[in-house]
């Protein structure tokens, strides 16, 4: 039997926990389920006994590290720990590297304001690393705006956090449907209530997702070629991925949708597809100050556009995920030192994406090869 692994990382008492434990329980997956909490500097103590309680109450396999556990559990590995800063969600990811180290088949990645709805949460995410036939939506652009699958109560359309600004067109929500069986690689459940968009846009008008669309299968890929950023919530990772994924602390907010675009074209390179729909989750967002992450976002959104043009145009050889990570990596510093494009804020951003990167690659190298 395969499996999963579901990650966490809070600086709250995780009683969304309960929710995820009772979904394993009326799909009977709990045999096939562990959950990973990663704690904080912040994290309240008495988390520990709440991870504990619901273990015992609901028989699962749940397991709280704090910064204690986390030193212990990968003391062989310092200069991973290392790269996580204190107090920072970032820290989810070292329960990304223990699940693989530990031989998991996929990382399921949840935020501690995401909670499961009445759909079989880890039955829709255990398409990654299957192969299926699928319904793949193919856009002329080379884009698709994934949140037209979700209906606003207000008929508002509206994008994900990081979806590039020159292809926010009406042709991005076109669907093409072809028919084909291929391998998934991520899948990423769509958010209801209040579903991951950018700092403008939240201040721009209030949105809330209602219900997936009629119209909308409930799990749909993206042809090769055709993309979409997506987060690290409700996010769900094949095995050969889950050593790939790093968000580099220099591109803030957006790290994560850097990393996706990545994941785009890597996907696209061996013809895989990362996958979108259910399972859905309701995301009762923690408080935000919009002002301060409109600035965290500002430069990242200005220099998206000019990463997208050295993502799409670098030439991939390598036969393995992890060699042509690091095959990207290098291809993508020699163009961008070689492009025109100017010295200045979005520059160093994309510089620095890819210099954090490659040492998360190295560190990693050593420890899974």
């Amino acid at each position: 039997m395969s499996k999963t692994a579901i990650t966490i990382t809070t600086i709250n008492v995780p009683n969304f926990i309960e929710g995820i434990c009772q979904n394993l329980i009326k799909y009977n997956r709990l045999n096939s389920a562990a959950m990973i909490v990663i704690g904080d500097v912040k994290t309240p103590a008495e988390t520990r006994g709440y991870c504990k309680k619901m273990a015992d109450k609901f028989k699962a396999e749940i397991e709280y590290l704090d910064i204690k556990d986390q030193k212990k559990a990968l003391a062989k590995h310092k200069e991973l720990l290392e790269l996580f800063p204190y107090n920072t969600p970032d820290r989810v990811m070292l329960g990304g590297m223990l699940s693989y180290l530990r031989g998991f088949d996929r990382l399921i990645a949840v935020d501690d304001d995401n909670y499961t709805t009445e759909h079989d949460f880890v039955g829709f995410h255990s398409i990654t690393g299957t192969e299926v036939n699928l319904e793949l939506i193919k856009n002329d652009m080379g884009w698709f705006n994934v949140h037209s699958a979700l209906q606003e109560e207000n008929n508002i359309p509206f994008y994900p956090r990081g979806y590039p600004w020159k292809q926010r067109k009406p042709e991005a929500n076109k669907i093409n449907y072809q028919l084909k069986k291929v391998k998934v690689v991520a899948n990423q459940g769509l958010v209801l209530e209040d579903p991951d968009i950018d700092a403008i846009s939240r201040l721009f008008h209030p949105i809330r997702a209602t219900a997936m669309k009629a119209d909308f299968k409930p799990q749909f890929g993206l042809h090769p070629g055709t993309w979409s950023p997506f987060n690290y919530q409700n996010t769900s990772l094949c095995r050969e991925l889950i050593p790939l994924y790093y968000r580099p602390l220099s591109t803030l907010r957006n790290g994560d949708i850097w990393t996706a675009y990545l994941i785009n074209k890597l996907a696209g390179h061996f013809g895989h597809v990362i996958t979108f729909g259910q399972p859905l989750v309701k995301q009762l967002r923690n408080s935000h100050n919009l002002w301060n992450d409109l600035d965290i976002e500002l430069i990242n959104n200005r220099a998206t556009d000019d990463l997208i043009s050295l993502l799409r145009n670098v030439a991939l050889t390598k036969k393995t995920y992890f060699e042509a990570l690091g095959e990207l990596i290098i291809n993508c510093q020699k163009d961008l030192k070689k492009s025109k494009l100017k010295t200045g804020p979005e520059k160093e951003m994309i510089t620095q994406f890819f210099v954090e990167y490659q040492k998360w690659y190295k560190i990693v190298d050593k420890i899974i090869n």
